[in-house]
């Protein structure tokens, strides 16, 4: 089905090029007169990084794994003139060449072009070894190499468009279906397209594969290579294209971690995507404020959408999800998706909306180089589809808040999104947890707003203090309240009763707070909290300091606003 889709794309969506063409960097042009003799070098492209392997041109282009398979008029410097990489087999080399003038050859004769036929006069009477110094000084037989013949390039004629089609054509190949069309048929060995722009999740920047069966354990039945998924030339390299054109698109695209996303629609849609994964609160808001009409809702002229996820390791794609459904249905999901994720800043403000790689990064460490395929997988599969979330979202973001004594937003927006969808009284809890919930009787969500609370005394009582008792004791009041809290609530009367002394405003503030707390968690503190009730007390802890964060804000701009009438 994926591929299929893929197919689609590339028949409604695409101007594709001719068969088996591509864009290739090509670095040097080589100038002939219509009589095939030389008349120089043209230097293509230029010298930073983006260009500094040449001009992308669309040529003929193959797929090589392995032997000598020359490109039709146009390859690196070992193929085209016989020029040997520092260390090369000269062997190797020379009939890299002799295959190369052997396919220009053969096009020559077959389509009669007078530009091809110049090149093949050319290359008959180069001798690389003669001819040495007529090369510029900066060529590197890695380079690509092309040919333009009294001005015009002989890879843009119809005839040898067409040689070419034909002559990679698997004619030789077996005979099978071809899962993509159905239709029995030739099926390529190899797929004719390697999938390109992996390089960033561990593919190789050659291309990587999306079936192959390249090592005895992939084989199914003794077939190898692509054969365990028979497909036609034609179907591989549409869906191949399409899904390179879609890579290469930074609006249909987003790299999340170890893995690639790319989305696309049956049709032109003006439904953005990307608002899931760079989401700015303009964008969320046109989300919010288009209509989903009646006829949308029924399912009834609503355009298909479908969503890709890869990654890859060496030069193997590896599928993670795919997702098939409407854009309306899109849109719904994703404006719950927003909802369920919005929480106060850590100042008490209201939020923009999170990223996917912000949520996701927000339960490891080090998120470029811990972060597994599936937990964005599962995050994209829940803003587009619904459902629930892993559990094991809660279990991550509690050992972080507990390994660095602290809660963030995008850890505490993440704790509450899997709460919501998880469905039954976590979301309902959830859901009214964007800001503090001073009505709240769980005990747990009460412990960390008391932990908060005690922390706030601790500051105001001992300013610049470096490590706090959330710095000490964060782990423990989290996973054991009753083991510390005890001894933290007898530690602060002697914190009161200095604040009271300098700030007695803000001392009883503080007191009058703390007892509201102590009253809803009960007459004693819970022994053990649960993993998910270790994740409600970090939305208490992080509800109760943003709402401090918030009071002291506005206490300040009050005092701020009185100075300045007064003078």
């Amino acid at each position: 089905m994926i591929l299929r889709r893929l197919v689609e794309y590339a028949d409604t969506r695409m101007e594709l090029p001719p068969p088996m063409y591509g864009e290739i960097p090509v670095r040097w042009m080589i100038r002939l007169n219509k009589d095939g003799e030389l008349e120089g070098f043209s230097r293509l492209g230029g010298e930073d990084k983006a260009t500094k392997r040449g001009r992308n041109l669309m040529v003929p282009t193959v797929v090589r794994a392995a032997g000598i398979k020359p490109k039709l008029l146009v390859d690196n410097g070992e193929y085209v003139l016989g020029v040997g990489r520092e260390g090369a087999d000269e062997k190797k080399v020379a009939e890299r060449h002799r295959r190369f003038l052997e396919l220009v050859e053969n096009c020559a004769l077959e389509t009669g072009v007078e530009g091809v036929r110049a090149v093949a006069t050319f290359l008959k009477a180069w001798d690389a070894g003669k001819h040495e110094g007529t090369l510029p000084e900066d060529f590197d037989p890695q380079d690509n190499i092309a040919f333009t013949v009294g001005g015009t390039e002989p890879t843009e004629s119809r005839a040898v468009k067409d040689f070419w089609a034909n002559s990679t054509l698997a004619g030789e190949g077996p005979r099978m279906e071809c899962l993509v069309t159905g239709r029995l048929g030739p099926v390529e060995q190899r797929l004719p397209v390697k999938v390109k722009g992996l390089t960033g999740i561990g593919g190789q920047a050659a291309g990587t594969s999306l079936i192959s069966a390249n090592k005895e354990p992939f084989e199914s039945y003794g077939l190898k290579n692509s054969l365990t998924s028979p497909i036609s030339r034609d179907a591989g390299e549409r869906f191949g294209k399409a899904l390179n054109y879609l890579i290469a698109d930074e609006k249909s695209r987003v790299f999340i971690g170890p893995s690639v996303y790319v989305f696309w629609t049956r049709e032109e849609s003006a439904f953005d995507p990307v608002v899931m994964t760079k989401p700015t609160a303009e964008s969320v808001k046109l989300l919010f404020d288009s209509p989903v009409s009646g006829l949308e809702r029924a399912g009834v002229g609503s355009d298909d959408f479908y969503a890709l996820a890869l990654s890859a390791s060496g030069g193997r794609a590896v599928v993670r999800d795919w997702l098939e459904t409407t854009v309306p249905d899109v849109e719904k999901k994703l404006k719950r998706w927003f909802v369920a994720q919005r929480i106060v800043t850590v100042r008490g403000e209201n939020p923009e909306p999170l990223g996917l790689y912000a949520l996701a990064a927000s339960a490891y460490r080090d998120a470029a180089k811990e972060m597994t395929p599936q937990v964005p997988a599962a995050l994209v599969r829940a803003a587009i589809k619904g459902g629930r979330l892993p559990e094991d979202l809660i279990a991550r973001a509690v050992r972080r808040n507990r390994s660095e004594s602290d809660v963030t937003r995008p850890r505490a927006a993440l704790i509450k999104l899997v709460m919501t969808y998880a469905g039954g009284e976590g979301a309902e809890m959830a859901e009214k947890l964007e800001k503090l919930d001073v009505e709240s009787k769980d005990a747990a969500y009460n412990c960390g707003r008391l932990l908060a609370e005690l922390e706030a005394l601790q500051r105001a009582a001992i300013p610049g203090v470096k490590a706090t008792i959330v710095d000490r004791y964060y782990g423990a009041a989290s996973s054991t309240p009753a083991s510390v809290f005890g001894t933290l609530m007898r530690g602060h009367t002697a914190h009161i009763g200095k604040v009271r002394k300098e700030r007695p405003g803000v001392a009883v503030a503080i007191q009058d707070r703390i007892g509201e707390i102590t009253t809803n968690i009960g007459a004693t503190f819970p022994p053990t909290l649960m993993m998910r009730e270790q994740g409600v007390f970090a939305l208490g802890y992080y509800h109760q300091r943003a709402s401090n964060r918030a009071e002291a804000r506005a206490a300040r701009e009050a005092r701020e606003g009185r100075n300045g009438e007064e003078n």
